[in-house]
Parts: structure tokens; C-alpha cells; sequence
């Protein structure tokens, strides 16, 4: 699996689980997901360094 498609995976298991009101278990796969994003996007586009500046600044709006 890419992780284009990982990313994919662990937002819809994301969203099950937010439906089921989760809202620890949904934060594991958020930050997963957001981690496979990071991964799979282009180097030439303004992507990872946005996502590694959010990742630096909250973890992922995770952290406090």
C-alpha cells in the first residue's frame, strides 16, 4: 500500500469511530492519517511543509 492509500484507510477508520463518539481511538487514527499524508505528498508542493509545521507547532492539533 502507498501511503497515499494508508491515509485513506486511517480517515475512514477515523470517521467510524467519531461516529460512534471514540474520541480517543479517532485521535490515533487522525494522527496516523495526518503522518501519511505528510509521507505521500509531492516534494515539489507546499504540502509537507505545512504539515510539518502543524506537526511542530501542535502535534497535529493534538498536543497542547
Amino acid at each position: 500500500m502507498t501511503a497515499r492509500e494508508v491515509s485513506t484507510t486511517y480517515w475512514a477508520l477515523r470517521k467510524a469511530l467519531e461516529d460512534s463518539k471514540d474520541g480517543p481511538g479517532a485521535a490515533n487514527f487522525y494522527y496516523g492519517e495526518m503522518e501519511m499524508r505528510r509521507l505521500a505528498a509531492a516534494r515539489w508542493s507546499g504540502e509537507p511543509a505545512l504539515l510539518a509545521a502543524y506537526w511542530l507547532t501542535s502535534g497535529y492539533g493534538l498536543q497542547v
